[in-house]
């Protein structure tokens, strides 16, 4: 009987592939090559070829080397196990020529994932992005050209995505694009850097031109957004939620482009913690006149659209550089380049039962631009304090010795429940490094 099992075991390793009716099961090559490192990507091609339609693909408990792009999309009814671990090369070279294009900012993604009532199951397995390589190539850069997504959902509907794992993703790791109805429930996400380059652009999940999301028990830890409503991203529902470093969660960027007008509608978040954070819960748009900088994909503005019907609801923020802030000249604060010029709407904006702590000593920052002033924009038992002041201790390099909270351009302003005791200055920068003195704080680097 034990010789029997040996024998099934040994032609099973060898398959690579084992299928049975409809079932792919997965198996890496180097188990019948000695810890060899070989490609596994072929062999997981073949097994969404085969099984991608009324089947189950399943990847053992095992390591599998995936050194080139997978594009398993148009799959159909189609369940998928992950119990082994992924682990992409770092071949830097290779990825920034054949990544495959997402459109978006000129953005490109290692793995290209979709179809219609598809599930997938992290079961023990993880996506090792070995983004370590990226981090230090990358030199805290914004955008690298041809760094590539860990995983993008493409063209999908009625797609569960539950348990997925990804650690030290290559940029964002996880992307959903032209989508609708599509789950994420129960995301781990950790992009940390042992060297002294940071994981800038490590979002935890983003989405854009997409419908009827739900990103549900989400753990992210990274170096960038932690959630991001991208352009026409409508009916998204984050809750249960916990950002750790990064920028905290928004809807944004848009108004990139002005051949495509970009509408966020009816977006919640809701029951999230938000710890050692730059950001907390925000809205940022780029200006309204097009400037163009050499960066990948950072150029753009002069986009129009709305932006209504965003609620953040019941957030826990400890030590976050700025809490709460709408921007709209986000891109180019730093310059003050067509700040001010901005003709998206943003309309219907609240921000419930936020309380915790700021780094410095602002909580808000909300300015909507002269061609467009918002209106119902609100606060409801909101109660930020900065660090110093829970310590008792004054602010350093300021003087202004109390909580701010910036505003302009609200319409209403008396009655959204904003205690504004400053006006907010165009050019206010998401990233902030120091108190804020009465003339307010664009940018500190």
């Amino acid at each position: 009987m034990n010789l029997w099992f040996l024998a099934l075991w040994i032609t099973l390793v060898k398959a690579w592939v084992v299928n049975q009716g409809t079932t792919c099961t997965l198996y890496p090559e180097a188990l019948a090559l000695k810890g060899q490192v070989v490609d596994d990507a072929p062999s997981i091609q073949q097994a969404f070829d085969m099984c991608g339609t009324n089947g189950t693909v399943i990847f053992t408990k095992n390591v599998f080397h995936v050194n080139t792009v997978l594009n398993t999309t148009n799959l159909l009814n189609c369940d998928v196990h992950l119990r082994g671990e992924l682990r992409f090369s770092d071949n830097i070279p290779y990825w920034r020529t054949h990544a495959i294009s997402v459109v978006l900012q000129n953005q490109v993604t290692a793995w290209l994932f979709g179809g219609i009532n598809v599930n997938f199951y992290g079961e023990g397995g993880f996506y090792n992005g070995q983004g370590q390589a990226w981090y230090n190539a990358n030199k805290n850069e914004s955008n690298q050209p041809g760094r590539p997504m860990s995983i993008t959902f493409y063209n999908s509907t009625n797609l569960l995505v539950d348990r997925l794992r990804i650690i030290q993703p290559q940029f964002w790791a996880t992307f959903v694009w032209d989508s609708k109805n599509v789950s994420v429930t129960n995301l781990f996400v950790n992009a940390t850097s042992n060297s002294k380059w940071g994981t800038m652009n490590t979002d935890g999940y983003d989405s854009w031109k997409s419908d009827t999301l739900l990103v549900e028990n989400a753990t992210i830890i990274n170096g960038d957004d932690c959630i991001a409503a991208k352009g026409n991203t409508t009916n998204l529902y984050a809750k249960n939620i916990s950002c750790e470093g990064g920028t905290g969660v928004t809807i944004g960027s848009i108004g990139q482009y002005p051949d495509t007008p970009d509408y966020n509608l009816n977006t919640t978040f809701e029951n999230v913690k938000v710890k050692n954070s730059m950001d907390g819960a925000y809205i940022k748009t780029w200006q309204g006149t097009q400037i163009y900088t050499p960066s990948n994909g950072d150029w753009g503005g002069g986009g129009t659209g709305l932006v209504k019907n965003i609620t953040f609801r019941n957030f826990e923020m400890e030590n976050v550089g700025l809490p709460i802030q709408l921007s709209q000249c986000v891109y180019s604060a730093g310059t003050n380049k067509g700040c001010n010029t901005s003709t998206l709407q943003i309309e219907d904006v609240k921000w419930q039962n936020i309380r915790g702590t700021s780094r410095f000593n602002i909580a808000s920052s909300i300015y909507c631009s002269d061609e467009c002033p918002c209106p119902n924009i609100t606060f409801d038992n909101v109660n930020i304090t900065s660090v110093n002041a829970t310590r008792g201790l004054p602010f350093y390099g300021t003087d202004i010795q109390h909580e701010l909270f910036q505003c302009t351009n609200i319409i209403g302003q008396n009655d959204s429940g904003i205690p504004c005791n400053q006006a907010a200055p165009s050019n206010f920068s998401q990233w902030i490094y120091g108190n804020v003195g009465n003339q307010g704080l664009a940018t500190l680097t």
